[in-house]
């Protein structure tokens, strides 16, 4: 487990590398982004910050950080907001949401089946005359705590 001393360090680089002015409630959202790895719902943030960030400042601070490409934002199928870090470009993934508890969790597509989605994308952006500026893939399942 990472020492909560190193954790903190890891956050005021990430601010410091992104040029973004240190504050407490940077680090508190980045810690407990960086400790629970994946998406999280915003109200699940708001619980595991214990107090620690009030609910008008994270929306401050998310929309701060989304504008400087250091989180990530997205909706649920249900419409609930969730953040998490945002992926380099070798880490790039997708989400499985859970249809009857709302959670969302990471996974990876395999490099062959990411590439022939790239090439697919690629046609697309012919035929259709655009110019694709990200994807995601989502898929809807119930998760083996729902199902029991």
């Amino acid at each position: 487990m990472v020492k909560q001393k190193d954790l903190s360090e890891r956050c005021r680089q990430l601010l410091v590398d992104h040029n973004i002015p240190i504050t407490r409630p940077r680090i508190v959202l980045l810690e407990i982004l960086l400790q629970n790895k994946g998406p999280l719902k915003v109200e699940d943030v708001i619980k595991l910050s214990e107090g620690k960030l009030a609910v008008s400042s994270l929306y401050r601070i998310i929309n701060m950080l989304k504008n400087l490409n250091l989180i990530s934002e997205f909706q649920t199928p249900d419409n609930t907001k969730v953040i998490e870090l945002s992926s380099t470009k070798n880490d790039h993934h997708h989400h499985i949401f859970c249809k009857s508890c709302g959670a969302v969790e990471d996974f990876e597509l395999n490099e062959s089946l990411e590439d022939h989605l790239e090439t697919e994308i690629k046609l697309i952006e012919s035929s259709h005359h655009i110019s694709v500026l990200s994807h995601s893939l989502e898929l809807f399942s119930i998760c083996d705590q729902c199902k029991n």
